[in-house]
């Protein structure tokens, strides 16, 4: 479906009329719902770590706590225990809040690498050594894309289609539509949780269920420490 397709076939369902055009179009009713449709595409990707929006960042460290011009044009979010310094390699822990980082700073911290995100720039504590090879995987802000392929982070012409699945976009739209104007949602909004619900159990597989001691082990000062490579420790007992 394009941007054009989805708000027609909302429009049918929700039963209003029918738009000829969408984008340029002055339409009291085709503006209403193209910025619903935005709103739903934008609040789609926000809530989900959807396979389709995930990319990888790759860079070289600098010398420095600051790691500056880091985040792609397109970056929205980091996603959580991705982020390794592939050289040692190690895991680093984030991001930091505001009030940790600073008792990090406060207490000249030296262990375990961790990361805040502040001002749009990366801070590594400890600070890695220049050259190392960072990375992450994120989220792109581009859920939807040109008629040519170009992404982009809202609908701009009606023969734009979804990166993510249009026919979530349109369940959302709807939904957006009948809550705003005060109409009766029920029925629309079990229908697009459930149709989001079956995207996500195929798009994100359950992980194998893993224990605190799978991810840590006790240091010899009694501090937890993190160790897990990705995938769980064997148990190579047998039982009697």
């Amino acid at each position: 479906m394009t941007l054009l397709t989805i708000c027609q076939n909302a429009a049918d369902e929700v039963g209003i009329e029918r738009q000829s055009s969408i984008i340029g179009n002055p339409s009291p009713t085709a503006q209403k719902l193209l910025r619903y449709a935005n709103k739903a595409g934008d609040a789609l990707m926000k809530a989900d770590n959807w396979q389709v929006l995930r990319k990888e960042r790759t860079f070289s460290a600098v010398g420095a706590e600051t790691q500056t011009s880091i985040f792609p044009s397109d970056f929205d979010r980091i996603i959580k225990e991705t982020f390794w310094n592939r050289s040692v390699p190690s895991l680093i822990s984030g991001p930091a809040s505001a009030t940790e980082w600073q008792g990090l700073k406060a207490t000249s911290y030296s262990g375990e690498a961790k990361f805040a995100l502040r001002g749009d720039v990366v801070l590594l504590i400890p600070a890695p050594t220049a050259g190392q090879t960072l990375a992450f995987e994120y989220i792109s802000n581009q859920w939807c894309k040109s008629a040519g392929g170009s992404g982009q982070t809202a609908f701009a012409a009606d023969t734009d289609v979804g990166i993510l699945d249009e026919e979530l976009i349109l369940r959302y739209l709807k939904l957006i539509y009948l809550t705003d104007e005060g109409l009766p949602n029920g029925v629309a909004a079990a229908e697009a949780r459930d149709y989001r619900d079956a995207l996500l159990k195929n798009d994100q597989p359950d992980a194998r269920i893993l224990v605190s001691a799978d991810i840590f082990n006790r240091s010899p000062r009694g501090q937890n420490q993190r160790h897990f490579s990705g995938v769980p420790a064997v148990n190579t007992q047998t039982s009697a």
